[in-house]
């Protein structure tokens, strides 16, 4: 069927995808988690803050009270990532006050522990956090801006008071001048009566910052923290809910923490959080929303926390408990594998494609038609079907996200070695369906094919939530923060270079059976297909992607239409792009602030005069992470560099057969084009840019070697026979 009417094929998939896409909007929710429940006058939360805490730590047996509350309360674990790599108790406790990263001034990606800033005064004079106004300067600076003081100003612009209790609820309760309304040190004696005082109170019960050597001491201190937790339980008014919450790392190693509610809001189940659309998966931020939520006050500026909800379970068994456990404690440790083993895992990877391709192009340069153990085509095959398992790698590391290796061993060497085997059974079953499907006679078939299902995983992964991009080599890392939903940087740039390639291959298939208006249309349906994917919030809820992708679609429609580049068709080209992300935002900025995602928080920091905020902030993520490495932006403008010769003039620097395809595929030479457009802007307005032309190259730069090789095969096929008594004509 395929074979007989391929056009007629091609328009049925693609009005079919078009019909799928627009249905399983209309039936996505939003935002997928239960909405939390408002609070009644008279109810009221006591937040306990403690540090060094994971899931791994608590057992039945050894922490009963903390088993307790997972097993009668909610539970998450929660990402305390702030500003350095790994979280102080001074950055955990200046983040919920701010409701953003926060934290002290330091040089350092993980830092040694400072004491928590003393909080001085009486109930005569007024009390105060020491060093309150350096901390604040340092983390208003800072990249997030962060206001240190919003939840205590904005219960003190409510009337509403919070008490805080220990040096740590101080910092958070503080006001943005430093001054703590209610204040009192944590003592055993008159806790009943400090949390009777106010409808929030925060409580620091101490954190653990380094694991003692010896196993009792250790436990003596994980005794301490739970013996002040249940003297908290015990304390709290009737009816009160309990918040526990892991603000800091230990040992200085990023981990999850712990997270735990109870109490008539918080029945046995997961927490869930509209921040990071997760059941399981919280962050600081949604502390501060969820203590201005319970407290009835509005932050006086947005925050991108959301207050804390249920997931309900079946009941409060101790098998339930297990189970509950079980699943925390299995994000965490995937989550913590996979922070450990990128960097090695892609450096054998793309070391390895490296010298193979490299050996099989000298070798192809040193074929002769009469050797027969290593023939031209054979070793053609070969460099063909390297690129192709090369260039399948992406997508496989996210299905193999399927099978849970992360849980087989905690040896990083084990684990590197295990993802590797598995990412290269999955690439090989990719790369015979690009190999053996009907496309495949074609010179750009197996690229569009791979193209396809590269874009496919990435996309059909966004529709259904998400799931296989959380902790993934190339998706989102809760140990990082920042997102942990929707299209993040690096599965951007393979996503926009797939689609790229993809539009490319299906219009020069059309245009060479004499369907330019049709080529033109599948462009246009394929592309749109793939922005609305990207740019909507139910599903991509990707601001600064539309960005790149929209000029580079538009660039390589004009190649297709026949347009020429004048200034005048790139300022239609930017000035659609402008308008489609102003619309995206705009309506999601329509919705109530608790759905919002990001186009539309980032219209309301527009409206409130924060947009420079954002951009600058976009611009020194950059900056910072060019100095910190600058290896890492002389790499990118170099390869920048030598691909924009290469495919402006073909043919240099031994690319004669890359010339020879893109004279019979000229549209192929618009799409790669097309993806350094991408590529340029997405690096200029994308935090952390930098990361977006290297791995867009990862895929594109394999996937174009494997088809020339194939265009070569071709052509050899073509070719009169040599024979052995020619070669004095070679």
């Amino acid at each position: 069927m395929i074979r007989r009417h391929p056009v007629k094929t091609l328009v049925v998939l693609l009005l079919v995808m078009a019909a799928a896409l627009t249905l399983a909007y209309v039936k996505r929710t939003t935002v997928p988690v239960p909405p939390t429940t408002a609070p009644q006058p008279g109810e009221s939360l006591v937040v306990v803050g403690l540090g060094g805490l994971s899931w791994d730590d608590v057992s039945a047996k050894e922490t009963p009270t903390l088993w307790g509350l997972l097993r009668d309360g909610a539970a998450a674990s929660v990402s305390v990532k702030t500003l350095p790599l790994t979280t102080c108790p001074t950055d955990g406790w200046a983040t919920v006050s701010a409701g953003e990263a926060a934290g002290p001034a330091t040089s350092e990606t993980r830092p040694r522990c400072a004491p928590l800033p003393t909080v001085t005064g009486d109930a005569t004079t007024g009390f105060r956090v020491a060093g309150f106004d350096a901390l604040a300067k340092a983390s208003r600076e800072d990249e997030f801006r962060a206001q240190l003081g919003l939840l205590g100003d904005s219960f003190a612009a409510d009337k509403t008071c919070i008490q805080a209790i220990g040096p740590g609820g101080g910092l958070a309760a503080a006001t943005s001048d430093g001054k703590v309304a209610r204040y009192s040190p944590f003592q055993a004696t008159t806790l009943v009566s400090d949390l009777a005082q106010c409808p929030v109170s925060i409580v620091d019960v101490g954190s653990i910052d380094t694991t003692d050597p010896n196993p009792t001491r250790h436990r003596e201190l994980v005794d301490g923290l739970e013996r002040r937790i249940e003297l908290v339980m015990d304390a709290m008014p009737s009816g009160a809910d309990l918040l526990v919450a892991g603000l800091a790392d230990r040992d200085q190693q990023e981990r999850l923490r712990l997270l735990a509610a109870s109490g008539p809001h918080y029945g046995p189940g997961l927490l869930a959080s509209a921040s990071t659309r997760l059941t399981g998966v919280a962050q600081l931020s949604d502390i501060t929303a969820t203590i201005l939520q319970r407290g009835g006050v509005h932050p006086k500026t947005e925050i991108g926390g959301r207050a804390l909800s249920i997931v309900p379970s079946a009941n409060n068994s101790e098998d339930t408990a297990a189970s509950k456990l079980t699943v925390l404690t299995d994000i965490d440790t995937k989550a913590d594998a996979m922070h450990r083993i990128v960097a090695p895992f892609l450096t054998i990877w793309l070391a390895g494609t490296l010298l193979v391709m490299v050996v099989l192009w000298v070798t192809i340069r040193r074929s002769r038609p009469w050797n027969r153990r290593l023939t031209r085509a054979r070793v053609l095959r070969m460099t063909r079907l390297t690129g192709l398992l090369s260039a399948a790698m992406p997508a496989a590391t996210f299905l193999a996200n399927l099978v849970p290796w992360w849980r087989a061993s905690t040896n990083t060497v084990a684990l590197v070695t295990m993802l590797l085997v598995l990412v290269l059974v999955i690439s090989g079953v990719l790369t015979l369906v690009c190999l053996k499907g009907p496309w495949s006679s074609s010179s750009l078939g197996p690229l569009a094919a791979m193209s396809a299902i590269t874009a496919g995983v990435i996309g059909i992964d966004l529709l259904t939530g998400s799931h296989l991009q959380i902790s993934s080599i190339f998706g989102l890392q809760p140990l990082v923060g920042g997102r942990f939903y929707g299209m993040g940087n690096v599965a951007f740039a393979l996503y926009a270079a797939a689609v790229l390639l993809l539009c490319a291959a299906l219009a020069h298939a059309l245009m060479r059976r004499g369907a330019p208006r049709l080529a033109a249309c599948a462009a246009v349906l394929v592309g749109g297909c793939a922005l609305a994917v990207d740019v909507l919030p139910a599903w991509g809820a990707d601001f600064g992607g539309p960005i790149a992708l929209v000029p580079a679609l538009g660039f390589l429609l004009m190649g297709v239409l026949g347009w020429s580049t004048s200034v005048r068709n790139i300022a239609i080209v930017l000035v659609l792009a402008g308008l489609v992300v102003g619309l995206v935002s705009y309506l999601d900025w329509r919705r109530p602030e608790a759905e919002r995602s990001h186009p539309g928080r980032f219209l309301q920091t527009v409206l409130d005069g924060g947009a420079w905020d954002v951009l600058s902030r976009k611009l020194v993520a950059n900056v910072d992470l060019a100095v910190a490495m600058p290896w890492l932006l002389v790499l990118v403008v170099a390869l920048m560099v030598f691909v924009v010769l290469v495919v402006l003039r073909p043919g240099i620097l031994g690319t004669e057969p890359l010339r020879r395809l893109l004279e019979e595929a000229p549209i192929l030479r618009r799409g790669l084009l097309s993806i350094i457009v991408m590529a340029v802007i997405g690096f200029l307005t994308n935090d952390s840019g930098a990361a977006i032309p290297p791995v867009a190259a990862i895929f594109t730069a394999p996937l174009v070697a494997s088809a020339v090789m194939h265009f070569l095969s071709i052509e050899a096929r073509k070719a009169p026979v040599r024979r052995r008594r020619d070669r004095h004509h070679l």
